[in-house]
C-alpha cells in the first residue's frame, strides 16, 4: 500500500532545472508559478533516500523543502554585525522640567502598546521573484509582526529646562544568511497524485547541506519602552 501526502497550501515553492548545462537560477524560476504536490511512497525500494514529488507543470526541477515535504529547507546565518541599532517605533508627548525648580521627577503615568513589523530592512535574493509560503516559513523577520507594551509608571530625573519624551524601541542587528537544503530529481518516475492523475511525478533525493540564495535583515534583538531625555 502506498501512502500519499499532498500539499494543500496551493503555494508555489522554489526549484531549479536539473540540466547538466542549465543554470541553477533558471531552474528555480521554472517552478515559481506552479504549486507542488507531494507524494510519499515508503513501499518503494528507494524510499529510504528518496520521495515522490510532483510539480504541476510536470517538470523535474529541483524543489526547496517546505512544510509539505518530509525535509525542510532552512535559513542559516552566515554573518552578523557586532553592534546593534535602535528603531524608535513610537514617540509620545514631550515634557519639559521648569527652569525655576531645583529638579524634576517625571513619569508619563500611561500605558502604551505599539505594533511593528519584523520585516524592517529585509532583503531576499533568490533566483525567482516569489516562492509562496516557503519564505514565510524559513526566513527570519519575513512578514511577521510583533508589539511592545510599556506601562510608564517608572520615573526619570530631570534638571531644570531638560526635556523628556516616552519612546518605544526595537533593538535590531544586521544579519545575513543563506538557504540550506534542496531536493534533486533522480529522473525516475513514480505514481502521480490521485488529484493529478495525468500529471508526471518523479523521485527526488534530499541534499541537506546544499546552500542557495541569500537574505539580509535587521533582526530583532529586543524591544522595550524608556524615556528620551535631552537638553
Amino acid at each position: 500500500m502506498k501512502l500519499f501526502k499532498r500539499n494543500i497550501s496551493g503555494d508555489s515553492v522554489s526549484a531549479r532545472n536539473k540540466s547538466p548545462r542549465g543554470s541553477k537560477l533558471m531552474g528555480l524560476a521554472a517552478l515559481a508559478l506552479a504549486p507542488l504536490v507531494v507524494l510519499a511512497a515508503p513501499g518503494s525500494a528507494s524510499a529510504a533516500s528518496t520521495v515522490c514529488l510532483q510539480n504541476s507543470d510536470g517538470s523535474q526541477t529541483d524543489i526547496a523543502g517546505n512544510s509539505s515535504t518530509p525535509n525542510q529547507t532552512r535559513s542559516v546565518t552566515v554573518q552578523s554585525a557586532s553592534n546593534t541599532w535602535q528603531d524608535w517605533v513610537w514617540r509620545g508627548s514631550t515634557f519639559q522640567c521648569p527652569w525655576n525648580v531645583p529638579s524634576c521627577s517625571y513619569a508619563w503615568q500611561q500605558s502604551k502598546t505599539t505594533g511593528w513589523k519584523w520585516s524592517v530592512g529585509l532583503s531576499i535574493k533568490v533566483p525567482i521573484p516569489k516562492i509562496g509560503n516557503l519564505l514565510d516559513e524559513i526566513t527570519p523577520s519575513y512578514d511577521r509582526s510583533g508589539s511592545t507594551t510599556t506601562s510608564y509608571t517608572f520615573t526619570t530625573n530631570l534638571r531644570p529646562g531638560q526635556f523628556a519624551q516616552p519612546i518605544q524601541v526595537v533593538q535590531r542587528r544586521w544579519t545575513q544568511g543563506v538557504y540550506q537544503g534542496i531536493y534533486h530529481s533522480t529522473g525516475k518516475s513514480c505514481l502521480p497524485s490521485p488529484t493529478r492523475p495525468n500529471g508526471k511525478a518523479y523521485q527526488f533525493s534530499w541534499s541537506p547541506n546544499e546552500r542557495w540564495g541569500s537574505w539580509t535583515t535587521n533582526l530583532r534583538v529586543s524591544d522595550y519602552g524608556t524615556y528620551h531625555v535631552w537638553s
